[in-house]
C-alpha cells in the first residue's frame, strides 16, 4: 500500500497536536478555526489511509462500505477546502457586516458538493504490482471542482479585503493555497500520487509556525500575552456583540508577575510598565480591582515595583477600537498624571466625548498648520512712563476653515500635550518677525514684542537654534523680542532653559516673566531667571482690589523687583480706578481691555496709528 507520504503527514501534526497543545493560547475565533482546520486535515489524512486500505482489501469489505469509505475520503477534502475558506473569511471580514451570511452560503455550499459526492459514481482502481491504488470517476471530478471553487472564494477574499488581513498571514494562506492546489492538480492529472492529504498537512503546520504559534503571541520575559497578541485580540472583541471589562496597570519600575496569578483574566504587556487585563465577567473584574486595592493597601506591590497606578474601564466599547482603548487609558493616565501614584480611577464613559473632541481639536490644529490658518493677534501695552503704546503681546490664534476664530483656551493645551505646540511657537515667532519687519512697527512707536514660550518649548533644547535661525533669516534685530516664560517652565525644565535663554540673551532678546502670582511664584524665580520685565497676573492684580493681604504682598513685591533694576507689567487692566492705582504704585506698563482686547494686524496698526498719535499731540501741546 502507498501509504508512507500519508503516515508522514499524520505523524507530522500529532507532534504539531503535542506542541500546540502545551503552550498557552489567546482565546480567538481565528485560533478555534483554525483548530477546525487542524482536525479536517488529520481526519483527511486518516480517511485517505483508510480508502487505500479499503481498495487494498476490499475483498475482505463489502463493495457499499468501500465506496462509503472512499467518498467520505473526498467529502474531507472538502471540509478541508470549507474550513479554509472559514479560516480567511474570518481573518477578513467576521468584523464586517454580513459575516455570518457569507459563512452560512459557503457551508450550503459545501454541503451540496458532499451530497453530489456521495450520490455520483465512484471508480475503483488498484495496481497489486506497483502496489498502488486510487478512485477516479464523476465522484472524484466533482470534488476537484468543489475545492477549485474554494480555492477561488479564498484568492477573491484574500485580494480584495486583503486590507483587513496581515500581510504575514495572507501570504501563508496563499502558500497553503499553492500547496494543496498544486498537490490535487499532480493528483487529479495522476491518480496514483495521493498528495493532497500530505500537503494539506504540510500548508497546517505552514499557517502553524508562521502565525497560529501561541509562542508569536507571549513575551517570555514576564509570562504574559505581547502587544502582537493584544492586537489580534482586541480586533476580536470589538468586532463581536460580547460584553468584556478591563483594568490597566502602570507601573514606576518593573512588572510583578502577580498578574500570572490573577484568575479569569487575559493579561497583556502593552509597555515595559504598562499591563491590561480582560476579563469576560464582571464580577471576575471587581474581584481583581479589589484584589488589587487591598495589595496596594498592604504595600505587597509598592515595595519592589514602585507604587501603579490602577485604571478601572467601566465600559470599554464606550470607544471604538483596540486602539482606542489604548489612547483612552493613555488620555486619562496624563490628566491623572499630576496626582500621586499609587492612586485608583474609574474611566467613565463621559469622558470619552472628551478625548474625540480633543482629537478633533488636534486635527484641526495639523490642518491649520498645514494650511497656514495659524495667525496671530496683538494687545497693545502701555507705557505709564512715556504715556504711549511702546510694546505688544503677540497672541496666537487658529482660524478654522469655516473662517471662525479658535480661541487659544481650546487648543493650547492640547497642542502641549501632542508637541505640536513646537511647530506652532514657531510659526508665531515668524509671523511676528516677519510682521515687525514689514509693517516698520518702530514708526508706529513699538519698540519690542512680546512672544510667548510655552512649558513644551522651554524643554526643548533646540529652542534657541531655531529661533536664532529664523532671526538671521530675516535680519531680525533681536532688541525687538521679548520672550515670555513662566515659573512652570522653569520648574520642569530649568537647566535646558536657562541655557536657551543665555544663548538668545548674548544674540540680544531680553525675557520676561510671565504669570507671576499664580502657582509656586516667589520672588526665588525672579532671582534665578535672568529676565528684565516681570509680568504681574491678572489674578494677582483682581486679588489686590479685592483683598488687603494681597494688596500687601504685591506692593512688597512691586517694590522687591524694582529694587531688582526690573521693570513690571500689570496684565487685566480693565477699569480706569485700576489703572490710576497701578499708575500710583509705579507699574511700568498696563495690559488689558482697559485699553484694548487683543487686534488682528491691521486693526493694530490702526490703533496704533491712531492712539498714539493722539499722545503725540498732547505732548506736543
Amino acid at each position: 500500500m502507498n501509504i508512507k507520504v500519508q503516515c508522514c503527514g499524520v505523524a507530522l501534526l500529532i507532534l504539531l497536536a503535542i506542541i500546540y497543545g502545551r503552550q498557552k493560547k489567546l482565546k480567538l475565533i481565528t485560533g478555534k478555526v483554525f483548530q477546525g482546520c487542524f482536525l479536517a486535515s488529520l481526519f483527511c489524512l486518516i480517511m485517505d489511509i483508510l480508502s487505500i486500505i479499503a481498495i487494498v482489501y476490499r475483498g475482505k469489505f463489502s463493495p457499499l462500505l468501500t465506496t462509503f469509505i472512499c467518498k467520505t475520503y473526498l467529502m474531507s477534502l472538502i471540509l478541508v477546502a470549507l474550513f479554509a475558506v472559514v479560516y480567511v473569511a474570518t481573518g477578513v471580514s467576521f468584523h464586517l457586516p454580513g459575516y455570518k451570511k457569507n459563512i452560512a452560503a459557503y457551508v450550503v455550499l459545501a454541503v451540496i458538493y458532499v451530497i453530489l459526492i456521495y450520490a455520483l459514481p465512484i471508480e475503483i482502481h488498484e495496481n497489486v504490482e506497483e502496489n498502488l491504488a486510487w478512485t477516479a470517476g464523476a465522484s472524484v471530478y466533482v470534488t476537484y471542482l468543489g475545492g477549485a471553487m474554494f480555492f477561488a472564494i479564498n484568492l477573491i477574499q484574500l485580494f480584495r479585503r486583503k486590507k483587513y488581513i496581515y500581510e504575514r498571514q495572507r501570504r501563508t494562506v496563499l502558500m497553503w493555497m499553492i500547496l494543496w492546489i498544486t498537490a490535487a492538480g499532480i493528483q487529479a492529472l495522476n491518480n496514483q500520487l495521493l498528495l493532497a492529504g500530505f500537503a494539506c498537512a504540510l500548508g497546517i503546520t505552514l499557517i502553524f509556525f508562521q502565525f497560529e504559534n501561541p509562542e508569536l503571541n507571549m513575551d517570555w520575559k514576564t509570562g504574559l500575552f505581547n502587544y502582537v497578541a493584544y492586537t489580534r485580540y482586541g480586533e476580536e472583541l470589538y468586532s463581536v456583540d460580547k460584553a468584556f471589562y478591563v483594568i490597566a496597570v502602570m507601573f514606576e519600575n518593573a512588572m510583578p508577575d502577580i498578574f500570572l496569578r490573577i484568575p479569569d483574566a487575559s493579561v497583556f504587556k502593552i509597555m515595559e510598565n504598562e499591563v491590561l487585563l480582560f476579563f469576560s465577567k464582571e464580577e471576575s473584574a471587581k474581584s481583581a480591582w479589589d484584589y488589587f486595592m487591598k495589595q496596594t493597601k498592604k504595600g505587597s506591590i509598592e515595595v519592589v515595583h514602585g507604587r501603579p497606578s490602577f485604571y478601572y474601564i467601566e465600559d470599554p466599547r464606550c470607544v471604538s477600537s483596540h486602539g482606542e482603548l489604548l489612547e483612552l487609558i493613555q488620555y486619562v493616565a496624563l490628566q491623572k498624571k499630576d496626582t500621586k501614584q499609587g492612586s485608583f480611577h474609574v474611566i467613565e464613559s463621559n469622558i470619552v466625548s472628551q478625548m474625540l473632541s480633543e482629537r478633533k481639536m488636534a486635527q484641526q490644529i495639523a490642518e491649520a498648520l498645514a494650511e497656514d490658518r495659524v495667525i496671530v493677534y496683538y494687545q497693545p501695552i502701555f507705557s505709564v512712563e512715556k504715556k504711549c503704546f511702546t510694546s505688544a503681546e503677540a497672541l496666537v490664534r487658529i482660524i478654522d476653515r469655516e473662517g471662525n476664530l479658535i480661541p487659544p483656551g481650546a487648543f493650547i493645551h492640547i497642542a502641549e500635550n501632542n508637541g505640536m505646540i513646537i511647530e506652532i511657537g514657531k510659526r508665531v515667532f515668524e509671523k511676528v518677525c516677519h510682521f515687525f519687519q514689514q509693517s516698520k512697527l518702530e514708526d508706529y512707536g513699538i519698540h519690542y514684542i512680546e512672544v510667548n514660550l510655552s512649558v513644551v518649548q522651554c524643554a526643548d533644547d533646540r529652542l534657541a537654534d531655531n529661533y536664532l535661525e529664523i532671526m538671521n533669516g530675516i535680519e531680525m534685530d533681536p532688541r525687538c523680542i521679548n520672550l515670555e516664560i513662566t515659573e512652570s517652565a522653569s520648574l520642569r525644565a530649568k537647566q535646558i532653559l536657562i541655557s536657551n535663554m543665555e544663548r538668545m540673551i548674548e544674540y540680544g532678546i531680553q525675557f520676561a516673566l510671565d504669570d507671576f502670582g499664580t502657582g509656586q511664584s516667589n520672588l526665588n524665580y525672579i532671582v534665578d531667571m535672568p529676565v528684565k520685565i516681570v509680568k504681574f497676573d491678572r489674578e494677582m492684580i483682581q486679588a489686590y482690589f479685592a483683598n488687603d493681604k494681597a494688596k500687601y504682598v504685591m506692593d512688597t513685591a512691586t517694590n522687591m523687583i524694582h529694587g531688582m533694576g526690573l521693570k513690571i507689567v500689570a496684565e487685566g487692566i480693565e477699569t480706569e480706578e485700576q489703572y490710576k492705582k497701578m499708575e500710583e504704585i509705579n507699574i511700568n506698563f498696563i495690559q488689558g481691555y482697559y485699553f484694548s482686547k487683543p487686534l488682528p494686524e491691521q486693526e493694530f496698526l490702526e490703533f496704533l496709528r491712531r492712539e498714539n498719535g493722539k499722545a503725540e499731540k498732547r505732548r506736543g501741546i
